[in-house]
């Protein structure tokens, strides 16, 4: 872990391996921020003997362990389990602890595959598009994703392509697109991979997979308005005329050139933001 936490309760001589994630943990307030930031790798393979003996041994917590370890006997729910330990020390606020719980309560029951695409969706909602690519691919490659029904597969497909896309790797985003299509049937993803294959300037490709999929004139004219549209932007249009006021300029282009600059500073201010991990 890279920051820096505040243990009052007592440091473990020995750690606690947590697998999922290799990572060892030494303290109460380690175990909760674990718990906290990787909600969606949590799973019942938390609740075990292992972790409620080393709470009593290591962390001198006999009461907590004893109670823990009720809940693993009982089969208790897992949002239950983290909620104990959580509670149990005062790293997480009551807010932090409700709203985590919330979250473990609507997954604790789905696959792993499940599991792993929620953390994904969550991640691209919150712009952080290459580490959902990672979650996407890294999904993808598993035997768990047979555990997904073919629609749900699709539409992992189509949430990586648009992360892609919003990184400007067209060519990655029709091949994720297209492959998505040929498993949910989804008209979004149909018209998504049109939009990426034209914002790549592939006509030809346009052209295939218009008559690949037998899409109407009606849907390709649609796609066409939209992305015309979408290249009409402020931005583009204020860069397209400072490009245009640079060429013809008499010399006089200092406007032009403080406009492009400034353009150019925004997005790439953005692109970094999107790139962040």
């Amino acid at each position: 872990m890279s920051t820096l936490i505040y243990c009052k309760n007592s440091i473990a001589a020995s750690p606690y391996y947590i697998e999922e994630a290799s990572l060892n943990v030494y303290s109460l307030e380690e175990l909760s921020y674990y718990m906290l930031n990787n909600v969606y790798l949590l799973s019942t393979k938390l609740m075990s003997a292992e972790l409620c003996n080393w709470i009593g041994r290591e962390l001198k917590m006999p009461q907590l362990s004893t109670e823990l370890m009720g809940l693993v006997q009982n089969n208790s729910p897992l949002h239950i389990f983290v909620g104990h330990i959580l509670n149990a020390n005062g790293y997480a606020s009551n807010k932090e602890i409700k709203d985590l719980l919330g979250i473990i309560s609507t997954f604790e029951n789905k696959s792993e595959a499940e599991r792993k695409k929620l953390r994904a969706d969550r991640l691209i909602a919150s712009e952080k598009l290459v580490d959902a690519i990672y979650e996407y691919e890294t999904l993808l490659s598993d035997d768990v994703v047979g555990d997904l029904p073919r629609v749900v597969e699709g539409d992992v497909y189509h949430n990586l392509g648009v992360a892609f896309a919003r990184l400007f790797f067209f060519d990655e985003a029709c091949r994720c697109f297209d492959e998505g299509y040929k498993k949910n049937q989804k008209k979004q993803t149909l018209f998504c991979l049109l939009y990426a294959t034209r914002c790549s300037g592939d006509k030809t490709a346009f052209d295939e997979f218009v008559n690949k999929y037998q899409v109407s004139k009606d849907d390709v004219d649609e796609v066409l308005k939209i992305v015309s549209n979408a290249s009409s932007n402020e931005n583009i249009v204020g860069f397209d005329s400072a490009i245009n006021g640079l060429v013809f300029s008499d010399g006089n282009s200092a406007e032009s050139k403080e406009t492009i600059k400034n353009v150019i500073s925004n997005w790439k201010e953005e692109y970094i933001k999107l790139c962040r991990i």
